[in-house]
């Protein structure tokens, strides 16, 4: 993986992968064999990050006004609606208009009026669900998305470039078009073309124009586009007039995660190329969610890196599962190398080898475990922010509307509300998420390949975000505020993962 900045607008989403290159080392764009982590200590960043990292409990008074019990309740409506779904699709194809969850917790049916309509929304009430007349069914949406994906794909390269989504929305009864931006007039002219078809969402990202930091964290350099995947962080920091992030606390800690030794130059030109880490720094001040004890269980969230030509990667563990009886940890393909890559614990001890990786659409890899390390992650826990664990002990598809968290080593744990679910995610021109679902939270780099939960159900793995290059979740949301987007996060669903991989299994207990 090649370290690049894309010196362009900030893209739907952005790699939530931390690289950094071993003291010394300088850019290796050929092959190589897998790469050890053992001799490379990344800065802890301990102060810089600590404001942000709470346990679940606090993640859910911030972020939701919801207690633990409360979050429980709304996953269940959640897994109740999901679970229902595919047969009122099949059964009610002429009236079924989708499920979600509103923002009083209630689970939504849609149902297009008519007689089939009226066997429907029984059957819905008698569920103790609550039924809302719609327009369209599933079924028309379904086929206006491909319709309108198809006008897209024969747009001009200045229009369709501008997309980076296409989905249905069921509480608008709409397909939804999001775009990273763009000239009012080529905004208008998407508009048009896609008139009386789909719902245009200009707010997923900063329009170019008025970008203060056009700094994304993945895909192209300004020679042109980079092979494979590619990840390196960034800033949306206000940038002076020179186009350098002012001396304080915002450019110390841009500097430590770029890899720059603070208060040296601009941070555009540092990310034209591979450099080396600050002075090592100890981990140990990280706190529990972010790193594995000596003996302990290792929980999903926690944090781990992997060497690549040129550099290390560092990224949070998805959920204990099992593949064909030996135990594996899911996790995100843009965090492994290639198969056969060394996984390590953030104080460099190797823990397992990268497998499965599959980044075409899904972004997923598996890592399986050492023998000597397999009682470790012989558990169903996600979280060990200051002891505190919440158990998996199932997995479900998302929903609209309903309520989930993510942890990871990064940020800890925060929460927010799916917004789309079942749709193509364009992550800064290098690579699409196929059928990924979005939660409207913060998630920074180091964050990829953690867990997305719902109560107790495991719900995807985490694969990008749209405000990765945001140094903080606190920055983030200023410059979100600023700019008129929202934080989201994409992410793969579970069941996709479990598809990709059969045999695989999670831990249930």
């Amino acid at each position: 993986m090649r370290i690049s900045p894309k010196l362009a607008a900030l893209g739907a989403a952005a790699t939530l992968v931390v690289t950094a290159a071993p003291v010394g080392a300088t850019p290796d764009p050929a092959p190589a064999a897998p790469a050890s982590p053992t001799a490379v200590t990344l800065p802890a960043l301990t102060e810089a990050l600590a404001p942000q990292l709470t346990s679940l409990v606090e993640a859910l008074r911030r972020d939701l006004g919801l207690t633990p019990e409360q979050f429980l309740d709304q996953a269940g409506i959640g897994e109740r609606l999901a679970e229902a779904r595919p047969g009122w699709e099949k059964s009610f194809r002429d009236a079924f208009g989708g499920v979600w969850i509103d923002d009083d917790g209630n689970g939504i049916v849609g149902v297009v009026p008519g007689e089939t309509g009226d066997t429907l929304r029984t059957e819905a009430l008698d569920a103790g669900f609550t039924v809302e007349d719609v327009a369209l069914t599933t079924a028309e949406l379904t086929a206006r998305e491909r319709q309108v994906a198809k006008i897209i794909e024969g747009m001009p390269t200045e229009l369709s470039d501008l997309v980076t989504g296409v989905g249905v929305d069921p509480v608008r009864n709409a397909v939804v078009v999001t775009t990273r931006g763009g000239e009012a007039a080529q905004l208008g002219n998407l508009d048009a073309r896609l008139r009386d078809l789909a719902e245009i969402d200009m707010v997923d990202a900063p329009d170019p124009a008025d970008d203060t930091a056009p700094f994304g964290s993945q895909g192209t350099t300004t020679g042109g586009t980079t092979g494979g995947d590619t990840g390196s962080l960034g800033s949306l920091a206000l940038l002076n007039d020179a186009g350098v992030i002012p001396e304080g606390p915002m450019r110390t800690i841009v500097d430590l995660l770029s890899g720059l030794t603070p208060g040296t130059g601009s941070i555009i030109d540092g990310m034209n190329e591979t450099v080396p880490n600050p002075e090592p720094q100890t981990r140990d001040g990280l706190r529990a969610a972010q790193t594995a004890t000596q003996d302990g269980p290792v929980a999903g969230g926690t944090g781990y890196m992997v060497g690549v030509p040129g550099g290390v990667l560092e990224c949070s563990t998805g959920f204990n599962a099992e593949l064909d009886g030996e135990p594996v940890v899911v996790t995100a393909a843009h965090c492994a190398g290639e198969d056969g890559t060394r996984a390590a614990f953030a104080d460099g001890q190797e823990f397992g080898t990268m497998t499965r990786t599959t980044r075409d659409g899904i972004d997923t890899a598996l890592i399986s475990v050492d023998e000597q390390f397999a009682d470790r992650f012989a558990n169903n826990l996600v979280g060990t922010d200051r002891d505190a664990t919440q158990p998996i002990i199932g997995t479900a598809r998302p929903v609209v509307g309903q309520k989930a968290c993510k942890t990871g080593f990064r940020t800890g744990f925060s929460c927010g509300t799916v917004s789309e679910v079942d749709t193509d995610i364009d992550v800064a021109g290098s690579r699409v998420i196929n059928g990924a679902f979005t939660v409207d939270l913060c998630a920074l780099p180091g964050d990829s390949g953690g867990v997305v939960f719902s109560g107790d159900r495991a719900l995807g793995i985490s694969s990008a975000s749209n405000v990765a290059d945001t140094g903080t979740c606190a920055n983030a949301q200023t410059v979100a505020q600023a700019a008129g987007f929202t934080p989201r996060l994409s992410a793969v669903p579970i069941d996709d993962v479990l598809a990709a991989h059969p045999g695989l299994t999670l831990r249930t207990s």
